[in-house]
């Protein structure tokens, strides 16, 4: 098996029409960009649901805050920093593996995670919107969320695109297992450096970022 599976796809994988002459995307390349859009479209819905439900109702933003740190902060965020770098690269993995290993059943659990956390950070953007200056709110987000989210992001790509591979296998095209191999392998290169680097940015450079803003 190539060891460059972003650049070409099996030749007998027959489920997948071959591009025109024309085309500067491979068809593994031209259903990664798919699943990215749908992706994006679902994170979005799913922020823009949070924000409009916690500005409607005040109350709901509190909930998800409280949620968050039930669920994240509350036991790590008072740890040394590499210690709490430690446990936000482990809490970042797990769901980044939850949504790309829950595209095995046909990428329903992909989708629901990601929507999930779309909710999630829309309904605590209102929150903190109204109670933190915008400066040192982009200041708390952007040093890590610019590594974390498109970790995010591709992690459900590959999730969606196991999906498929799982029906295509399922109606008698396609190799699923292989294309798990091929995506587990995009997974470790590309998804895990990148949610180490937001987890040493948030530990590190972010408590910096915000010493200077506040």
């Amino acid at each position: 098996m190539s060891d460059r599976p972003w650049q070409d796809e099996e030749e007998d994988n027959q489920e997948v029409p071959q591009p025109d002459s024309t085309s500067r995307f491979t068809p593994f390349q031209l259903e990664f960009i798919r699943y990215l859009g749908i992706s994006v479209l679902v994170f979005v819905v799913g922020c823009a649901g949070g924000f409009l439900s916690s500005q409607a109702d005040p109350g709901f933003g509190e909930s998800l805050v409280k949620l968050f740190k039930e669920m994240i902060t509350n036991d790590i965020m008072t740890d040394a920093p590499p210690l709490l770098a430690l446990q936000l690269f482990l809490n970042n993995l797990e769901s980044c593996v939850m949504l790309f290993l829950g595209g095995a059943i046909f990428g329903v659990v992909t989708l629901l995670v990601l929507s999930f956390n779309g909710l999630i950070i829309g309904g605590i953007l209102e929150v903190v919107r109204g109670k933190t200056d915008i400066v040192v709110m982009f200041a708390s987000i952007i040093p890590h969320g610019i590594f974390e989210l498109p970790a995010v992001l591709v992690s459900s790509t590959l999730g969606l695109m196991l999906g498929r591979a799982v029906m295509l296998e399922l109606a008698g095209q396609g190799d699923a297992a292989g294309k798990a191999f091929v995506l587990g392998g995009l997974f470790v290169r590309y998804v895990v450096p990148f949610i180490a680097i937001a987890a040493c940015i948030e530990a590190f450079i972010t408590p910096a970022v915000l010493g200077m803003v506040t």
